[in-house]
């Protein structure tokens, strides 16, 4: 399974947006580094690690993304607040399993996050990129 590398297809064309976006790529490649090289005997530590690292990333991205979308009136921020909400509860599932000893492959971990990432990216964050460059016009247009 490959890294993700950025490219202009995950461009939302808002500097904040794609530096956390590409952000998000690079805590994705440190975990597929990590379990990819890893240690057999480490993996669910590292696991345990990424998971934390991408939540917690995850949050922040989210909330930043979420006043984006308000400020800019994007019409369906409740679609896309839920769609964050339920990648939130998929990273939490598996906390949980792992807390319970359940082993968690990390191929399987990697292929399901990489999906999420690049759909979510490059074709959910993408229909609000319209909104920005309106509402960028609109400002523009006032001053």
């Amino acid at each position: 399974m490959l890294r993700m590398e950025w490219d202009p297809s995950f461009s939302v064309n808002n500097a904040e947006i794609d530096g956390q976006h590409k952000e998000w790529i690079g805590i994705f490649n440190k975990m597929h580094a990590g379990l990819i090289k890893g240690n057999e005997n480490d993996l669910q530590a590292i696991i345990r690690e990424s998971l934390r690292a991408m939540q917690d990333y995850a949050r922040y991205h989210f909330e930043c993304e979420e006043a984006l979308m308000r400020k800019i009136g994007y019409p369906d921020l409740v679609r896309h607040m839920r769609m964050h909400k339920d990648f939130d509860a998929l990273i939490y599932r598996y906390n949980r399993d792992l807390n319970d000893g359940e082993i968690i492959l990390g191929t399987e971990l990697i292929k399901i996050i990489k999906d999420w990432l690049l759909e979510h990216i490059r074709v959910e964050d993408k229909k609000y990129a319209p909104y920005i460059a309106e509402y960028e016009n609109r400002l523009k247009g006032a001053g």
